[in-house]
């Protein structure tokens, strides 16, 4: 039998969940931050995907690369438990509904100034379902 004025549980103390309520907006943003950290470190063109443009135009350039890598690219971006992109074959949304990547396609009536190749691949950010950053790979052959 516990002696009197003790809760009976290790420790001393019994939790009434309010702390974890309140830590847990603060260790979700943690972990996202990690998450975008550890993404950008694996390659420079998706460091810029995560520092996105720096301004109010959500539209950047991340540089150039191959289709071959821009799908490789696009799985580290969108992570593990990624689905498909209704309407947009070979398009994913991270499991959080964060981050989008589209895969290469042609965009012909792009201005040759912010599409060097003709083709792109998008690596979008995503808050409350609205794109706010929309990184675009230039696809080569």
């Amino acid at each position: 039998m516990a002696a009197e004025g003790s809760s009976g549980a290790k420790g001393g103390a019994v939790s009434s969940g309010a702390e974890n309520a309140a830590l847990y907006p603060k260790l979700k943003d943690q972990l996202i931050r990690e998450n975008l950290s550890n993404i950008a470190a694996q390659d420079s063109r998706l460091a810029a995907a995560v520092n996105g443009s720096g301004t109010r135009n959500p539209n950047f350039s991340i540089g150039t690369g191959s289709a071959a890598e821009a799908d490789s690219l696009g799985q580290i971006w969108v992570g593990d438990g990624a689905r498909p992109i209704s309407g947009v074959p070979g398009g994913l949304i991270s499991a959080d509904g964060a981050r989008v990547y589209r895969p290469p396609t042609a965009k012909p009536n792009t201005p040759a100034q912010y599409n060097p190749t003709g083709v792109q691949a998008n690596f979008q950010t995503l808050q409350d379902g609205k794109v706010v950053g929309n990184g675009h790979l230039s696809v080569t052959n």
